[in-house]
């Protein structure tokens, strides 16, 4: 890729030399002057030009994918002292080079790599490391010693806490060196690594547009997982794309070169054998999938451990975590979690404009999980005892006639009065008390559930986001909606609310990922006795209700909860769950008007314009 583009600039300045050329040999001649020698000697000037160009390139491109040490020199360098470095210190990153956005492994000396430097945090974000952590860019460094008393440690990436070695860099970031021969290296995100030594570690790649383009013909799947990605990552299609005005891409475009980097991700090697042992012929049959980045001991890395447990509790199928991060905890093991798949990938972009909400990689994971069925879960979930039934109703309803994700309603009927300056309000619905045409259900919360057959649209509104695309005016039942610049919708929710609207789709979930853990609290007091009354707490009221949809409000549906954001709690809740469970005394999932519902029919039958499914 490097070579590819300084060629084009080869070839763009050889062509302009050669019409400079053509004219000075014209004048020569008019003037008199020996053409001949003229032409031997410019011939000679840019032969030694390009013997010095291509040295000059061969050594920064030698320096670009050399070892990231310390000193820049491609040896292993001693990092304990402090201080602000200058010389070579990392890479050199181009304007146009992905690897900007992305810091990588060193290339591979002998037998295995020497300490490595890789992107750890943003300006103004906390960098955990298991080794040194280095604050800056470029070339310019400051080197903060891992203390000899730990075997890990947490910077804040400020200048309110770092030296300012680079005022007004808005670049600035820090990077952890990485030890291949410490505890932590088989659980580093194998993204982050050299291909060579990521594959010498057993980090097979299972995700990259190579792969997807390889296998679109195997079968009905494959062809779906192409149709996704075709718009992602396929010069050709940006090619046929180049004319047709309705695809243009935005200011906020993220280019295919990094596009292309964001959907490669490799299998954790320690989980190698469990991701063979759940899929056929590249896929997994039905899964749950999530996401992480952080710290092994933050908040969000212990909440996504409790999930992980809870689908070993009360599920029969996987789960497929996405690592964003640098490490994964040393608790995640095959032996603990043997249903438990970990999938490394790379962070999105950081910087403007590029730059995307962390949530994004929810949309990612989908993408990139080779799941038929999926149930998208966030780390502040867990499941509960009979969640695997939506993975059968979700087949029911997602088919090649309705070929949309479908989202659960959510707790608030959000609209522009709530989010007055948000982009897409005046498209979908400018005046809540008017019709509003281009708004076809109640605002639904952002855990879609899927079959393949909805990758394409997932694919299709992860294109027009990532390429900045607009949306034209349209008039709808006498109703002008105007334009909408996609890459202006800051957030994972709000587009799949705009694209499923904009698609025209109509069906939602119940909310089956109740908002509070506290509410489960109402199903744990229950008794057979009780019959189908639900008598205590907040858990047997419905979700709230509004004028266009849900009148008298929303069921509740107890297979997953929302918002459990204290791991420990979470952890206590999840072994009361079992007990009651293990006693066969767990009420069954539905609630709705104080009452429990065995099924999705027998709400139906009693409520026959509730427009919610369960």
């Amino acid at each position: 890729w490097h070579l590819r583009n300084h060629w084009r600039h080869v070839a763009s300045a050889l062509a302009s030399l050669a019409v400079k050329l053509l004219v000075l040999m014209s004048r020569a001649q008019k003037s008199g002057y020996n053409v001949f020698s003229i032409l031997n000697l410019i011939l000679n000037a840019i032969g030694v030009g390009a013997v010095l160009w291509w040295a000059f390139a061969s050594w920064r491109l030698h320096k670009i994918h050399s070892p990231l040490t310390p000193d820049g020199l491609g040896t292993v360098a001693p990092v304990a002292k402090a201080g602000v470095r200058g010389g070579k210190g990392g890479k050199h990153h181009s304007a146009e080079n992905p690897d900007r956005y992305f810091s990588q492994g060193a290339a591979l000396k002998g037998g295995g790599p020497p300490p490595f430097w890789v992107f750890c945090a943003g300006q103004w974000q906390d960098c955990w490391c298991p080794g040194d952590i280095r604050w800056g860019n470029e070339e310019t460094w400051h080197v903060v010693p891992l203390p000899k008393s730990g075997d890990s440690h947490k910077v804040t990436c400020t200048i309110e806490h770092l030296p300012d070695n680079l005022p007004g860099d808005d670049m600035k970031h820090c990077e952890c060196l990485i030890d291949p021969n410490s505890a932590s290296y088989p659980r580093t995100n194998a993204m982050m690594l050299e291909d060579g030594e990521a594959e010498r570690l057993g980090a097979t790649l299972v995700s990259s547009c190579e792969l997807f383009f390889g296998a679109r013909k195997k079968q009905p799947v494959d062809m779906a997982q192409w149709m996704a990605m075709e718009g992602l990552c396929s010069e050709d299609w940006e090619e046929r794309m180049r004319f047709n005005r309705s695809m243009k891409a935005g200011p906020k475009q993220i280019s295919l070169e990094v596009r292309q980097q964001l959907f490669r991700a490799r299998v954790d090697a320690r989980f190698k054998k469990i991701m063979s042992s759940v899929t056929s012929k590249s896929w997994f049959r039905r899964a749950f999938v999530t996401y992480v980045a952080g710290e092994p001991s933050s908040p969000f890395v212990q909440m996504a451990t409790e999930l992980i447990k809870s689908v070993h509790y009360f599920s029969s199928w996987p789960i497929i975590v996405f690592n964003f991060g640098l490490v994964t905890p040393p608790a995640w093991t095959p032996e603990e979690f043997p249903r438990l798949v970990i999938l490394h990938s790379l962070p999105l972009p950081r910087e403007n404009p590029m730059k995307r909400s962390f949530n994004f990689n929810k949309l990612r994971s989908i993408l990139m999980s080779r799941v038929k069925t999926g149930i998208q879960l966030d780390v502040d979930q867990f499941i509960a005892p009979n969640a695997d039934v939506l993975f059968k109703l979700t087949e029911g309803y997602v088919d090649k006639a309705y070929p949309f994700p479908l989202m659960p309603a959510h707790f608030l009927d959000w609209s522009i009065k709530d989010q007055k300056d948000a982009p897409w309000w005046p498209r979908y619905c400018p005046n809540p008390s008017k019709p509003c045409p281009m708004q076809t259900m109640r605002w639904a919360h952002a855990h879609p559930t899927w079959t393949y057959w909805a990758l394409p649209f997932f694919g299709r509104w992860v294109r027009r986001h990532f390429r900045d695309e607009r949306l034209p005016n349209v008039t709808l039942q006498g109703f002008e909606a105007p334009g909408l610049r996609v890459g202006n919708i800051p957030e994972d929710e709000d587009l799949l609310n705009v694209a499923l609207w904009e698609e025209r789709a109509s069906k939602q979930w119940c909310k089956f990922d109740v908002p509070a853990t506290v509410e489960f609290e109402s199903l744990l007091t229950w008794q057979s006795s009780h019959g189908n009354s639900c008598k205590e707490g907040i858990g047997c009221t419905n979700i709230g209700g509004d004028e266009r949809w849900y009148k008298n409000g929303v069921p509740k549906v107890y297979w997953t909860a929302h918002h459990a954001v204290d791991a420990a709690q979470t952890a206590q809740i999840l072994e009361r769950i079992q007990a009651k469970e293990k006693e066969g005394n767990w009420p069954p999932a539905i609630v709705y008007d104080e009452k429990f519902w065995k099924s999705g029919e027998e709400l139906h039958a009693a409520y026959p314009d509730l427009q919610c499914l369960t």
